[in-house]
């Protein structure tokens, strides 16, 4: 289940193989078919099947058995399945939580540790379907073969944005969305943002976005797109980040009533990460579809904003930074969100009803918690951040923002290999330490 196996040498393999009890399993012992494969159906086969963006299958004995003893550890690390976010109850409850529990953890554990017996083997499992979002406007990227970007951050991967025009006569209002990649093999995650063309890009030399694109589409006149480590690219300015996309998914509905406007002079620049399992010279190619459901009004207008005060500090006075050689170099930020959230969005309070993580790949924890009069609460803690698995999280019940409101982002930093301290910035070579969050009018 891990994207990293290297510590899974072929020699334990063939031993584990070599090793395997081939009696029929004792009735009472955990085994493949009856007690792993419902949560694998259920959990990873989503991922972890023919054609999917896992390395391996997980739907049957063959494959499960030969990685049984990875996939114990990476569900016991939390790794896997890809939700980042602390799930036993301690710091927020979240909707359509893909973790697992402490007993699913304990019977693939169990099973691992007793050699993998295969069971009775059956046909009844079906991998857990998805939500599905019948109808929307289609935005398609164009047939694109991605090439591996290479070094250590990228060494099989590929980030790239596209630039699409949804055609609108009118502002309309996001509800929901829904995700399908042309080749689930190459399709690790996708973001999708609209984009104000016309205005002033982040680079701060008066540029707009328009003319940043230009430029880096331009470094790359034969193929589409651009290169697009962070958001829609270094220096392009982003407001907010409506669609975030991973493996399993399906059709993310929004909060019942709310909507985020698309503006009809904003155009939607698609991210996608592509993962190539061939390496560099694979030939796959890739048509990844993202279906919007809009609406001509909404009952709660909400806004999904960006905040990074690490970031921040590159437009006012001296750039922070993160200092080189630390295995857990820290970067804290609090601010007064309640007092300048609240003048800007012309509201008395509001409901906080997604939260997305975001550093690069120097990350390595995430905690976010607010506090007012009546104390402090935890609103997403990660402890193991992994940069190729970014989604938004919707909570049950969503936290109250008020005028008395501070937010406190904390994030923590693997330096250790670097030479030179770290600044912000949108590169593979900087930082960020950013938490998106959905906020909505009360009703």
């Amino acid at each position: 289940m891990p994207r990293d196996l290297r510590y899974l040498t072929p020699a334990l393999l063939l031993l584990a193989s070599a090793c395997k009890d081939e009696d029929p399993a004792p009735a009472d012992e955990t085994t493949y078919w009856q007690h792993v494969a419902p949560i694998f159906f259920d959990r990873c086969v989503g991922c972890h099947t023919e054609g999917g963006i896992a390395p391996f299958r997980l739907d049957n004995y063959e494959d499960a058995s030969t990685w049984a003893s990875s996939s114990a550890a990476a569900v016991a690390a939390r790794t896997m399945p890809p939700w980042l976010l602390t799930s036993d109850g301690s710091c927020g409850e979240f909707r359509g939580s893909m973790a697992l529990s402490q007993e699913q953890i304990d019977t693939i554990a169990a099973w691992a540790d007793a050699d993998a017996p295969e069971g009775e083997p059956r046909t009844d499992l079906k991998p857990a379907e998805p939500p599905r979002l019948e109808s929307g406007l289609d935005l398609v990227t164009p047939e694109f073969v991605p090439q591996a970007e290479g070094g250590p951050l990228a060494a099989f991967d590929e980030y790239r944005c596209f630039l699409l025009e949804p055609g609108l006569d009118r502002d309309r209002f996001i509800t929901g969305y829904e995700v399908t990649p042309g080749n689930p093999q190459l399709v690790h995650h996708a973001l999708a943002m609209p984009v104000d063309l016309d205005a002033e890009s982040w680079r701060g030399d008066g540029s707009t976005n328009r003319e940043v694109i230009e430029a880096l589409d331009g470094d790359s006149p034969d193929r589409d797109g651009w290169p697009c480590f962070s958001a829609a690219g270094e220096g392009v300015s982003v407001t907010q980040q409506p669609v975030t996309w991973a493996p399993g998914m399906g059709f993310v509905d929004y909060p019942a009533g709310t909507g985020v406007r698309l503006r009809d002079t904003d155009v939607v620049v698609v991210q996608l990460h592509y993962n190539l399992h061939d390496g560099p010279g694979s030939t796959a190619s890739d048509s990844t579809q993202v279906r919007l459901r809009l609406a001509d009004e909404v009952e709660r207008e909400g806004v999904f904003l960006m905040v990074d005060h690490f970031l921040d500090t590159l437009f006012y006075g001296e750039p922070a930074e993160l200092p080189p050689g630390q295995a857990a170099a820290k970067y804290e930020s609090e601010t007064h969100i309640g007092d300048w959230l609240l003048a800007e969005v012309g509201a008395e309070s509001l409901e906080l009803h997604g939260i997305f993580p975001h550093m690069h790949e120097r990350g390595r924890k995430w905690r976010v918690t607010m506090s007012d009069d009546a104390g402090e609460q935890c609103l997403g803690d990660v402890q193991r951040w992994d940069f190729a698995w970014q989604m938004y999280y919707f909570f049950t019940d969503p936290p109250r923002i008020t005028s008395k409101s501070h937010l406190k982002i904390s994030c923590e930093f693997d330096t250790s290999a670097d030479k030179e301290p770290i600044t912000p910035g949108w590169g593979t070579q900087n930082e960020m330490c950013l938490a998106g969050l959905f906020v909505v009018p009360p009703k």
